[in-house]
């Protein structure tokens, strides 16, 4: 199967999507600013599933979603409704968090262009692959669990600007702080992207814990201003003081939730 989602190349991008029950699949391209759907272009079938399309002229930082057409049946599973923006699965950069609201679970006809509601993917170029290294963990070693954003969030060593991210994890005071305590590795609590779930926003809460994921491979911008050279930097930072990083992964269930659940990717 080739390659999925945004693949930047020297004369434009190439959208590719999967689905094996789609009728129709569009890109839809936004404005700078993510608000702005400036074209949106069908995909064309290549066969298995998958349907794509060469744009000339695009570079890096395109901001772009999905939309999809088939049948509407959801007791049968399919949810087809091409008002519905679509995340990127296969984005690595996302601008903006996801943010909870009621109108991305309308049911078809009854609702409106989601677009504004939801992060944009944005298509960007990956880094070298940084070489593997031995693990620094050994077999009783203490593995030390983070929250990320709450780790940080008052901690008076850390600038204002970094409380709650990623990056503060590698400030001396933090580090200091877990050799002090023989961590021999923390385990991040998912920092990829996530979105609260649909009871909270009623009560006034937030969700701390990131277990909801929507996309699997771009970080979470709250937790990540700087993206993968952000979390990079981190690991490399801590590993230099003897400190290995395992991230924790949801793989089993997302932000979607059951069928009263927002349709977001």
């Amino acid at each position: 199967m080739s390659q999925l989602g945004a693949t930047v190349t020297r004369g434009g991008i190439r959208f590719a999507a999967w689905s094996s029950a789609a009728s129709r699949l569009w890109v839809s391209i936004f404005d700078e600013q993510g608000e702005r759907e400036i074209d949106r272009l069908e995909l064309q079938p290549e066969g298995e599933g998958v349907h794509a399309l060469f744009v000339a002229g695009l570079a890096a930082g395109t901001r772009y979603g999905f939309r999809a057409d088939g049948d509407y049946t959801p007791e049968n599973g399919l949810w087809f409704d091409p008002d519905k923006l679509l995340v990127d699965p296969y984005a690595v950069e996302i601008d903006r968090p996801y943010v909870y609201d009621i109108r991305l679970a309308a049911r078809r006809g009854e609702g409106t262009d989601t677009a504004p509601l939801l992060p944009k993917a944005i298509a960007a170029t990956l880094p070298q692959p940084v070489p593997a290294l031995p693990p620094l963990f050994q077999p009783g070693g203490l593995i030390y669990e983070v929250p990320v954003r709450a780790f940080t969030m008052l901690h008076p060593a850390i600038p204002k600007h970094q409380r709650g991210t990623i990056a503060a994890l590698a400030h001396p005071a933090i580090v200091e702080h877990l050799k002090k305590l023989g961590v021999g590795a923390i385990e991040l609590m998912p920092v990829t992207a996530s979105i609260d779930e649909r009871h909270l926003p009623a009560l006034g809460l937030r969700s701390a814990w990131g277990y909801n994921p929507v996309t699997f491979m771009a970080l979470d911008p709250r937790l990540a201003p700087g993206g993968l050279a952000e979390l990079r930097q981190t690991i490399a930072t801590l590993r230099e003081a003897g400190i290995g990083v395992i991230l924790d992964l949801v793989f089993n269930h997302t932000g979607e939730s059951d069928r009263l659940g927002p349709t977001l990717s």
